[in-house]
């Protein structure tokens, strides 16, 4: 039996209970205010906490929509593929947005630490280039479709079915049972057979 998301909503607001916590055990003690310049611990605690109890509940939401899409299609690999994909995509969009709204919260200064992340963000790209490379592939490999979940494919010599398509790597189970696991970009750089088509 499928659970309700609203039973996942509230399994999963355990942060919310701390926030509340954090919030509410200064008033509860009668602790004086926090003098100005002064750093607000349980302030922090508390926006820490909803931050956390905010990134739970998107995680629950969209692997609920995900997985009622995926059970409602269960033939069609190419929209699941899609479907997974958009989901990351919402999950990191709200983990920024969620991380950004704290910090103006706690009244940090949004604007240069953008700036900052900007610079910092072409240094890391350098660094990173591998990591890049396969996720820009795994987003061709959804837009451009050339195998989705569940085609049967051939690469150099491998051959198997397709089981997963992350973003940085693909997973195919061999004729013969083992796990053969694929980097997108070299992936898509070989010459794949699909048997499927």
């Amino acid at each position: 039996m499928q659970t309700s998301l609203a039973l996942k909503l509230v399994r999963g607001s355990l942060f919310l209970v701390l926030a509340l916590i954090a919030a509410m055990l200064p008033r509860v003690l009668d602790l004086p205010v926090v003098p100005e310049g002064k750093v607000d611990w349980p302030k922090v605690a508390a926006v820490i906490a909803l931050v956390m109890q905010g990134i739970v509940w998107t995680n629950i939401i969209v692997s609920h929509f995900v997985q009622r899409y995926i059970s409602f299609r269960s033939t069609d690999g190419s929209s699941i593929t899609t479907f997974k994909a958009i989901g990351v995509l919402v999950r990191l969009f709200m983990w920024i947005a969620l991380a950004l709204v704290a910090l103006a919260s706690l009244g940090i200064e949004i604007r240069p630490l953008l700036t900052g992340l900007g610079i910092g963000g072409l240094a890391i790209a350098f660094a990173v280039q591998t990591t890049l490379a396969d996720l820009f592939a795994a987003i061709a490999i959804v837009v451009d479709k050339p195998f989705v979940v569940g085609d049967s494919i051939s690469v150099e010599n491998y051959r198997g079915k397709v089981e997963h398509i992350g973003l940085k790597t693909t997973r195919v189970r061999s004729d013969s049972g083992e796990q053969i696991i694929f980097s997108n970009g070299e992936l898509l750089k070989s010459k794949i057979r699909n048997y499927s088509r």
